[in-house]
């Protein structure tokens, strides 16, 4: 049987015909094709050739071929004839299965010494090296695996021994004639994988018996054979995957009982569904789709099951249980897996000294990571909530964290809408102290040090081997000016992106060799983007250029932003429908308004006009000097070393890394001229702090390679580079001592204690807050319960500008106020549920607004005057307040909860089931085998590797 084999059939041909036995009679089967096989095949004028369809499978050939042979022959077999049988024999050969000269004359000889031998096979050889068997002889687990024995053996005349046999290969096959004849050939329901198989087990249950034959040696190729359409060398993993387990879920129907064989057949999809979980698991989440499509076509009957077993009854003269002798023994079976896991550890051990932290100077980083940090924020370790700045504390119970997820509430004027995908974060996050959400936020602060350096080293360790190239990234990037203005500020979403960069690029790099490392990446891309949604452009960049040099692994690239768009995709649909679809890229999280550094300024590390505090620095030192002159001239050691990586031997790295930093800082540069929010009537500016990070972060990967380029000034370099990074955090990292920090341990309340202790057990008891901002000028808002919480702040409302008709009604409200007494406005603070205002305290511009509002209160009669509220500012409770609002529309407007409704159900059961899907992936549970395969690709010489051996020059000299 031959398709599209003209290149190895001929070798087969010749080997045929140099038979010490010949054959009586040669009967080539042409599966169509588009080479010289049909033409080769007439060239050595066989008996008889036979063309079939070009989609016809082995089993499909030899039946046709045998049917056609019957029509012609004088002596026809009839299975239903009482006479002594023919002692004829078919011999099977595919188009790469070249015999040696004695192959038949071996395969007959054990049928003569054996009458009641039916099916033997010979041993399979590698056509490339005669030694190595590609197979001899087939045997299946009691749970129905099917095996090829021996398989990829050195042949050192060990198994001569061997006989009796569950099943031969059907290539070299050697079958009675009247023995095909009584079984009705190959079952057509198998017909690319366990043909052989089944028709041996049939042999034997029907009184035959199957042997082996050692001195019988036929070449096979193996997986690169060429096959037929269905199963050949051009089959990927995969579809030979969904072959074999269509085979296997055929035969186990095929060979069970009847009641078995119900039970079966309804637990096919169910079986499906928990074999996906199990590949997720095991990273194998290519086998999904094939295990389901094969039990698709197992159970409506395209293998054709049921008539399978009919013909599989009609000729069974044993039960099953006879050919448990033959079976694969559990303790085989463990052996075999055990061998299999030692040759997987060894490919896993290769390489893996590499990432080796303690030996590689990891530890030692960590260690001065840690110290600085615990040094650095030592007074925010006395509490377990901290605020300031854009921090505010998380909502103080799981239930009310992930009730701000999914579709429900965003404003407490009743507004509602989709979440932000930071707000699912920070449920999340939140959970992980669950008895105090908070908490996770200090222990954040306190890690992002240790976690940055670690995540930097591990990154820079993909790159080279050098201790201390790993060490000078990794504190290199622990200092980074943004982290540190971030810590400072109380930028949580700063603060995340910056910890999570270098392991971002870290799995990225594996992820085209690796399930487990592209799901991580793709978490992590979730992480980076809903902490700053301005970063998705750049990533996506990014992410096609990995795309580009990922080659044949790009089917695992390209999943690594689907998480993240089932996460953006609502929000980004409204931001749509809104006409804002750049609101899309807001800054989550409470707006707070700096003035950004613009253009090329935002090179020098530091988000905003303040420059982390060097002027103010400068000018206590009595230097007339430039703060961008100063800081310009401490990042020169830096560019050194980045020119040094685009220049060097590592250029390639270089090249990428500079790509990188150039993506970050341009964003950088012209983000903080995009002003898509507004708080207290003014616009705020997008924060660009993640944006340096993901440039300084390209910066350090050049800088590493140019450090290489260096050679023996590597060492002076770096560490000049890196006692100037430290120098540029000088003002602002000491900021906890100094009081330049916002950021401050908290008591966890945003609102007075009397306010929060009455809004905790009325969760719609509204505060409103009036912040005087000048003479005439002041800034209204509500908030609900017990203070809005730093997971309640949502991009749909600080996107939202304009003048809803709740933000008119409590400006009127507020103005209503400074009439004197004349305004009573009890029943609309009832309908509203208002049962508190907050006077805060103004600036200087606005203190006598501050004091007519008050004024104005203390003598309205529907207000009952509470007192200083600390640094809150002036308190007052509404007589007789409602403690939810009496308008019921609003009233159920703030009751809406995002499981409650249809879209909010559909948004957190997708989302959930999308990242509960990568999240499986990414546990470090995969079978020994995936990982060896992912470590074996990554032996090969990679494009980032800067340690590779550099061709020396050699000087000749002529005699």
């Amino acid at each position: 049987m031959a398709h599209n084999a003209a290149a190895a059939l001929e070798r087969t041909i010749d080997a045929l015909e140099a038979q010490a036995t010949p054959p009586q009679r040669t009967v080539m089967v042409h599966i169509d094709s588009r080479d010289e096989t049909l033409a080769l095949m007439r060239a050595h004028n066989p008996d008889l050739i036979v063309t079939v369809e070009a989609g016809s499978s082995f089993g499909d050939a030899v039946g046709a071929a045998i049917e056609e042979f019957e029509s012609i022959v004088d002596d026809p077999i009839d299975p239903l004839d009482d006479e002594e049988p023919p002692n004829d024999w078919f011999w099977l050969l595919g188009a790469d299965n070249a015999p040696e000269p004695d192959a038949l004359a071996e395969l007959l000889d054990t049928a003569d010494r054996n009458p009641s031998l039916e099916v033997t096979g010979p041993k399979l050889i590698a056509v490339d090296d005669p030694t190595v068997l590609v197979e001899y002889g087939q045997s299946m687990t009691g749970s129905g695996i099917s095996l090829r024995l021996h398989e990829h053996a050195l042949d050192q005349g060990q198994f001569e021994h061997l006989s009796d046999v569950l099943a031969v290969a059907g290539a070299g096959m050697l079958v009675r004639r009247d023995t095909w004849a009584r079984l009705g050939g190959f079952d057509p329901g198998l017909d690319s994988y366990d043909d052989a198989l089944d028709f041996c087990v049939r042999t034997w249950l029907s009184d035959g018996r199957v042997l082996l034959t050692p001195d019988a040696r036929v070449e096979s190729m193996g997986d690169l054979a060429p096959g037929t359409a269905r199963l050949g060398r051009r089959t990927r993993e995969l579809a030979r995957y969904r072959l074999q387990r269509t085979a296997q879920l055929h035969r186990q129907l095929k060979w069970s009982s009847p009641i078995e064989f119900v039970l079966r057949w309804l637990l096919l999809l169910p079986t499906a569904i928990g074999r996906a979980v199990m590949h997720l698991l095991r990273k194998q989440p290519g086998r999904i789709l094939p295990d389901l499509r094969a039990a698709l076509a197992v159970a409506f009957g395209r293998t054709r099951a049921a008539r399978a077993r009919r013909s599989f009854a009609e000729g069974r003269r044993h039960p099953m249980s006879t050919l448990d002798r033959l079976l694969v023994s559990r303790a085989e079976w463990r052996k075999l897996q055990a061998n299999l896991r030692d040759e997987d550890r060894a490919v896993l051990q290769q390489g893996r000294d590499r990432f080796n932290f303690i030996t590689g100077g990891g530890g030692w980083v960590l260690l001065i990571a840690a110290i600085a940090s615990i040094v650095l924020l030592f007074p925010l370790l006395r509490t377990g909530t901290i605020a300031g700045g854009a921090l505010r504390p998380l909502s103080g119970s799981l239930g009310e964290l992930w009730a701000n997820t999914g579709y429900g509430l965003r404003d407490t004027g009743g507004g509602v809408g989709v979440a932000d995908p930071f707000q699912f974060l920070l449920a999340v996050l939140g959970s992980i102290t669950f008895w105090q959400p908070s908490l996770i936020v200090t222990v954040l602060w306190v890690a992002a040090m240790p976690v940055a350096a670690v995540g930097a080293w591990f990154m820079v360790a993909r790159f080279t081997r050098r201790p201390w190239l790993r060490a000078f990234a990794a504190l290199a990037w622990a200092i980074a000016p943004s982290l540190h203005v971030a810590l400072a500020d109380g930028r949580l979403g700063g603060v995340i992106v910056h910890m999570a960069l270098p392991w971002l690029v870290f799995t990225a790099f594996a992820a085209s060799r690796s399930w487990a490392a592209a799901a991580t990446a793709s978490l992590l891309v979730v992480v980076v983007a809903a902490c700053s949604p301005m970063l998705m452009p750049a990533l996506a960049a990014m992410w096609v250029f990995a795309m580009v040099r990922s080659g044949r692994g790009w089917v695992r690239q390209i999943f690594l932003p689907v998480p993240a768009l089932a996460m953006f995709l609502p929000l980004g649909v409204t931001q749509f429908n809104r006409g804002r679809p750049l609101a899309l890229f807001a800054d989550p999280g409470m707006p707070l308004a700096v003035e950004p550094v613009r253009g090329w300024h935002a090179a020098l590390g530091f988000a905003d006009a303040s420059l982390g505090g060097w002027p103010e620095l400068l000018d206590r030192l009595g230097w007339s000097l430039s703060p961008v002159l100063v800081l310009a001239a401490l990042l020169i050691p830096l560019a050194l070393l980045v020119l040094a990586g685009v220049l060097g031997p590592g250029w390639r790295l270089g090249l990428a890394g500079l790509g990188a930093a150039a993506l970050g800082l341009v964003t950088a540069g012209i983000a903080g001229g995009f002003e898509l929010a507004a708080t207290g009537g003014g616009p705020v500016p997008l924060w660009i702090g993640p944006a340096q990070s993901f440039g300084w972060l390209g910066l350090l990967v050049v800088a590493v390679a140019g450090a290489v380029a260096l050679g023996p000034l590597r060492a002076p370099v770096t560490v000049l580079a890196l006692l100037a990074a430290v120098a540029l955090v000088v003002p602002v990292a000491p900021a906890q001592f100094t009081g330049a920090a916002d950021v401050e341990a908290s008591d966890g309340r945003t609102l007075p204690a009397l306010v929060d202790a009455q809004g905790r057990a009325a969760g719609q008891l509204g505060t409103l807050i009036v912040s005087p901002l000048g003479p005439q000028e002041m800034r209204v808002h509500l908030e609900r319960g017990s203070g809005q919480k730093l997971d309640q702040y949502s991009t749909l409302v600080s996107t939202n500008p304009g003048q809803t008709q709740r933000r008119t009604e409590l400006a009127e409200l507020a103005v209503g106020f400074l009439s004197s007494g004349v305004h009573n406005p009890t029943a609309e603070l009832h309908r509203l549920g208002i049962g508190f205002v907050l006077v805060e305290g103004g600036p200087t511009g606005g203190a006598a607004l501050e004091q007519r509002m008050i004024t104005a209160l203390s003598t309205n009669e529907s207000m009952q005057i509470v007192g200083q509220a600390g640094d809150f500012g002036t308190l007052f409770q509404v007589v007789n307040a409602a403690e939810r609002p009496t308008d019921p529309g609003l009233a159920t407007q703030l009751e809406t909860s995002n499981w409650q409704n249809v879209l909010g159900r559909v948004m957190l059961i997708v989302q959930s089931a999308v990242l509960l899907f990568v999240v499986l992936l990414a546990l470090p549970t995969g079978v020994m085998s995936s990982r060896a395969r992912a470590a074996a690709i990554r032996s090969g010489e990679r494009w980032e590797e800067l340690d590779r051996e550099r061709p020396r020059r050699r000087s000749y000299r002529l005699d």
